[in-house]
């Protein structure tokens, strides 16, 4: 309504996000640096928790545009209080896979092929949760199962939760300390500052083709501050109550006052639904578990009690301590033993490399608002340091800044990594060096039962 009064291109304040309004503050651009850590380790879990309406989804939302597609194959699984039974089959229809067998291990087989299918494209899968902190422990404790999946120590899965603050504690929580193990990066975002609270208004403003009508004072920069807490979806609200006032009130000038006199209007407002729900007929148990159903999508409450859960299959117990099972017939192997078999019969190696520190910083200049053809070195770094304000870009600044921040933290990830990245190898020789000795003691069998039998004839 009033950017057609202010002679706007778009609405500068939308409550959804949008990855064209992505502002880089000093904590929004620590959080895409350990996404972009996370997705060069292509592995295991990525924790991003914050307060309602710090932009966790924009973060989200902005590092989703920034991914190529035919590298990455990304999906959101919308309802996140999922129970465990329901898990897999939400996750297949978040990537929209269909699975040809019955019950649960015809969704396993389903999402195996889907996975070794993409692997073969190169492909690599992701799947972000929002409202991590709605998820049942076993539900978790699935997630971390299905994260097991691999091929010959080529991580085939990987999850980013994303949570309000008490997903912290849960994470943190005794029960957690298997999921915790696979957390390879976790970052808290943080309010906005005052300055960058004005500075998020303009950016957004300048997106949307602002010409300085309204103009904001100094004032009513820091009144908007107090009022939101730094809060962008907060300072988005707001801002676009006092844009929509001055559009009405034909007004060209936002103050202190004038955002007094919105903030008291939206306190009225909320004053208002406050009564008015508390006049409401409370919302009846059924009612509330129908609506439940219709947006989750469901099975009906009957057929879920009338169902017997299903016998666990390997998915559900492996482990990477698991030891390995001597080979199948072909009619009864899984995908991976089909797969792994066919890996055998004709070799092809490729080396996997580590993300190193260089390579975090690529990713994170390859997420600032304007593209860099080169990581910022440390010299180059350091003399922007020097250049004070009047020679260097606003956005290369923060960037630097935000790898200053996280080296240290990132260093010790990449340490612990390494670490891991150790130990499944020395598993994964022991698990071969038993496949070894099962393979000799049958054939020692074999050898034995034909002697037997020569001196039986």
């Amino acid at each position: 309504m009033y950017e057609e009064y202010f002679k706007l291109s778009d609405a500068p304040f939308r409550l959804n996000p949008d990855p064209r309004f992505f502002y880089g503050s000093r904590s929004h651009n620590k959080a895409m640096a350990y996404l972009h850590y996370g997705l060069k380790q292509a592995e295991g879990f990525i924790v991003i928790t914050g307060p309602v309406g710090a932009g966790k989804s924009m973060v989200i939302g902005h590092l989703l545009d920034q991914l190529n597609s035919s590298n990455v194959v990304a999906a959101n699984l919308l309802t996140s209080n999922v129970e465990p039974t329901e898990l897999l089959s939400q996750i297949l229809s978040a990537f929209r896979i269909e699975a040809e067998g019955e019950g649960r291990t015809g969704e396993i087989e389903a999402f195996e092929d889907y996975l070794f299918d993409q692997l073969n494209r190169s492909r690599r899968v992701l799947l972000i949760i929002d409202e991590a902190q709605n998820l049942p422990f076993k539900t978790l404790e699935e997630l971390r199962m299905l994260s097991n999946l691999d091929y010959e120590g080529t991580p085939l899965f990987q999850v980013f939760l994303v949570g309000q603050p008490e997903f912290r504690a849960i994470i943190e929580s005794s029960e957690m300390e298997q999921l915790r193990q696979r957390v390879i990066a976790s970052y808290h975002l943080e309010s906005l500052s005052e300055e960058e609270t004005r500075d998020y208004i303009l950016h957004r403003l300048s997106v949307a083709g602002w010409q300085e009508d309204p103009v904001f004072s100094d004032g009513a920069f820091t009144a908007i501050f107090e009022e939101t807490t730094g809060l962008p979806r907060r300072i988005n609200t707001l801002a676009n109550r006092l844009m929509l006032y001055c559009s009405l009130e034909k007004k060209h000038e936002i103050t202190p006052e004038i955002v007094e006199t919105v903030c008291a209007e939206l306190r009225e407002e909320k004053l208002e639904a406050r009564k008015h729900a508390a006049a409401m007929p409370p919302v009846s148990k059924v009612e509330s578990e129908d609506t439940t159903k219709v947006e989750v999508k469901t099975a009906p409450k009957e057929d879920i009690k009338a169902t017997e859960p299903e016998p666990k299959t390997p998915i559900e117990t492996q482990t990477t301590e698991t030891p390995a099972k001597p080979e199948l017939p072909a009619s009864s192997a899984s995908v991976f033993d089909r797969l792994r078999a066919k890996k055998e019969s004709s070799p092809q190696s490729e080396d996997r490399h580590e993300a190193t520190l260089t390579d975090v910083a690529s990713a994170i200049a390859a997420a600032s608002g304007d593209a860099v053809d080169a990581v910022v070195p440390t010299a180059e770094a350091e003399a922007i340091k020097a250049a004070g304000d009047h020679d260097t870009p606003q956005w290369r600044k923060a960037l630097v800044s935000s790898i200053d921040e996280t080296r240290e933290e990132l260093k010790a990830a990449n340490t612990n990594i390494m670490k891991l990245t150790r130990s499944v190898v020395t598993i994964d020789e022991r698990r071969k060096d038993r496949r070894r000795k099962i393979v000799e003691s049958l054939t020692r069998a074999e050898e034995l039962l034909s002697a037997l039998n020569e001196t039986r004839n």
